[in-house]
C-alpha cells in the first residue's frame, strides 16, 4: 500500500464513527417520529369513532378528524378518508359540501395518515350500521384477517405468503378481497412506498426486512372483488417525475409553489388549498393537472350494490417481528 493509499485509509477509518453516529441519530429521530404519529393516531380514532352515527355529516366528520390530528401536534398524510358502502377509498370531502350524510343501513370506513415530519402511519377501521344476516361478519373478516398478517410479519418473509393467508381468511368468511388494493410499504413523505403486501396470493410480493414500515390493509367484499375509478376525484399529489413545464395561470404558479412547501410528495384536499387562497383554485388545479404537475387520485368503487369493509394497522418490522405503531 503506498503513502496515497494510506492516507485514503486513514480517512475512511476517520469517517466510519461519524457516518454510524449519523445513521444512529436517523434511526432515533425515525422510530421517535413513527411513534408519536402512532399514538396520536389512536387518539384521533378513539376521538372519532364516537362521532360516527347515524345523521352525521362526512364533512363535519372528516375536518374534525384532521383537526384533531393537528391539536395533537402531528400533520395529516392525506386527506381523511370516510367510504361508505360500495366506495372502497379514496373519498374525502369536496371543495363544496356535496350533503353526504350517513343514514341507516350504511357500513362506513375511515381510513387516516399521520406524519411527524415526513415518518408516516396509516390506519383505517370500519363501523357497521347495518345487521343484515349477509354482512354480520364483514368486519370480522377483515379483523381476523390483519390479526393473522400481523402474525406473520417478519424479516425474511415474502408478502405474498401473507396474500395467501389474507385471501383464505376473507373466503373463507364468503367475503372477496379486492384485488387493486392491499397493504403496502410505507417510506418517509411516500404513502404507498416501493414493496405491496397484496390481497391475493397470486400477486406479486416483495421480501420484508427489519427496519421497513407497512401497513397492513385488508378489504373484505361482498361484491366482485374488484374496484374501479369513478368521476368524483377531490385528492391529489405531486408528479414525481413531471419537469419543468410552463404555467400562464399565476394562480397556478402559487398553489404549485406552496404544494412543493407544504405537502412535497403527499396526497392533499382540494378544500386544503381552499382554505389557502380564495380564489383560482379550480382553475390552478386544472392547469396543473393537464401540463401533468398533479396526479388525480380518484373515488374507487365495488359495483353499486356492494358492501366493502377495511382495517388497517402499521406496523414496524424488528428483528424477530413487528412492533405494532397504530
Amino acid at each position: 500500500m503506498n503513502e496515497k493509499e494510506k492516507q485514503n485509509s486513514k480517512n475512511e477509518t476517520k469517517k466510519k464513527p461519524e457516518q454510524m453516529n449519523e445513521k444512529s441519530d436517523e434511526e432515533e429521530k425515525k422510530l421517535e417520529s413513527l411513534r408519536k404519529a402512532g399514538d396520536i393516531a389512536k387518539k384521533v380514532k378513539k376521538y372519532i369513532k364516537p362521532k360516527i352515527k347515524v345523521g352525521s355529516m362526512a364533512l363535519e366528520i372528516i375536518t374534525d378528524a384532521e383537526k384533531k390530528i393537528k391539536e395533537l401536534g402531528g400533520f395529516c398524510a392525506f386527506p381523511v378518508n370516510l367510504s361508505i358502502n360500495n366506495i372502497a377509498a379514496h373519498y374525502t370531502s369536496p371543495i363544496k359540501d356535496d350533503g353526504l350524510k350517513i343514514k341507516e343501513n350504511d357500513i362506513v370506513k375511515l381510513d387516516l395518515g399521520v406524519h411527524i415530519d415526513g415518518y408516516i402511519v396509516d390506519t383505517a377501521f370500519t363501523i357497521k350500521f347495518n345487521e343484515k344476516e349477509e354482512l354480520e361478519n364483514i368486519i370480522t373478516a377483515t379483523e381476523t384477517a390483519l390479526e393473522a398478517a400481523k402474525m406473520m410479519i417478519k424479516p425474511g418473509v415474502n408478502t405474498r405468503e401473507i396474500g395467501k393467508k389474507i385471501e383464505s381468511i376473507i373466503k373463507g368468511f364468503n367475503f372477496r378481497p379486492i384485488k387493486e388494493l392491499g397493504g403496502h410499504q410505507i417510506e418517509r413523505w411516500l404513502v404507498h412506498g416501493t414493496k405491496k403486501l397484496p390481497e391475493l396470493g397470486s400477486q406479486g410480493g416483495d421480501e420484508i426486512e427489519q427496519g421497513d414500515v407497512f401497513a397492513i390493509e385488508i378489504f373484505s367484499s361482498t361484491g366482485t372483488g374488484s374496484v374501479h375509478s369513478t368521476n368524483s376525484c377531490h385528492i391529489y399529489s405531486l408528479n414525481p417525475f413531471a419537469g419543468r413545464v410552463p404555467l400562464r395561470r399565476k394562480s397556478s404558479k402559487k398553489i404549485l409553489g406552496f404544494i412543493n412547501k407544504t405537502y412535497r410528495s403527499l396526497p392533499f384536499a382540494e378544500r386544503w388549498l381552499a382554505d389557502e387562497f380564495q380564489i383560482g383554485v379550480a382553475f390552478g388545479l386544472q392547469e396543473l393537472i393537464r401540463q401533468g404537475k398533479i396526479e388525480t387520485h380518484y373515488v374507487l368503487s365495488e359495483e353499486s350494490n356492494a358492501y366493502v369493509a377495511q382495517s388497517e394497522q402499521t406496523v414496524l418490522v424488528t428483528e424477530n417481528g413487528y412492533e405494532q405503531l397504530t
